[in-house]
C-alpha cells in the first residue's frame, strides 16, 4: 500500500499497483497531481516527480506520454487494456485505455507500442 495526502491533509491508503493514471491537474481542480487509481482519483500535494520515485520504488512501472495539450501523463503499463490508432475525428495519436479510461496521446502508434514493451 501507498499512503496519498488529498488536498485536505486527509490520508488515503492505495495499492501501488492500483494506481493507473498521474497527470497535472486541470486548472479547476487545484493541487499538484491527479492520481487515477482503481477506486475512483485523488488530487493531492505532491508534486508528480515525487510520486513517480515513490511508485517505482514501489516497483510500479509507469511511462510517459504527452497529451494533446502539451502535458505529460504517466500510465501504469500493467493497466493498459488496449491501444489503436486514433480515429479521425481525434486523430493524430493514439488512444489508449487504462483503468477503463480513454487517454488520447499524441505519439503514434508505433511509439506507444514500443514505449509500453520497454
Amino acid at each position: 500500500m501507498i499512503e496519498l495526502t488529498g488536498l485536505d491533509g486527509s490520508a488515503l491508503h492505495v495499492a501501488a499497483d492500483g494506481i493507473f493514471r498521474l497527470r497535472p491537474p486541470l486548472p479547476s481542480e487545484g493541487g499538484a497531481a491527479h492520481v487515477d487509481y482503481s477506486g475512483g482519483y485523488l488530487l493531492t500535494r505532491e508534486p508528480i516527480d515525487a510520486l513517480l520515485a515513490r511508485l517505482a520504488a514501489a516497483g510500479v512501472r509507469l511511462v510517459a506520454f504527452t497529451t494533446r495539450a502539451g502535458a505529460s501523463v504517466y500510465l501504469n503499463r500493467a493497466a493498459v487494456a488496449s491501444f489503436r490508432a486514433a480515429p479521425p475525428i481525434n486523430a493524430p495519436g493514439t488512444e489508449i485505455v487504462v483503468g477503463s479510461l480513454y487517454q488520447h496521446v499524441v505519439e503514434t502508434l508505433a511509439e506507444v507500442q514500443a514505449r509500453l514493451a520497454g
